[in-house]
């Protein structure tokens, strides 16, 4: 899976926060804050890095909207 498709099934508002944990701007619609993220993740942070600036039922809200199993 592509990190920009489990960010799809995120709510803006959870970008949003990820965006503050993270430290980047959190302006923009969902497809900007997306994008963002994704950078982020290509310009060297961690996929544990970035899932950890979500909320717990955020990524699991998420997780479960793509179908992955146990979440």
């Amino acid at each position: 899976m592509i990190l920009s498709e489990f960010l799809e099934k995120c709510r803006s508002d959870d970008l949003a926060h990820a965006l503050r944990g993270l430290g980047l701007p959190l302006t923009g619609n969902k497809p900007d804050r997306i994008t963002r993220i994704v950078d982020h993740y290509e310009g060297g942070t961690s996929t544990k890095e970035i899932l950890s600036a979500f909320r717990v039922e955020d990524v699991r809200r998420a997780a479960k909207a793509v179908g992955i199993e146990g979440a």
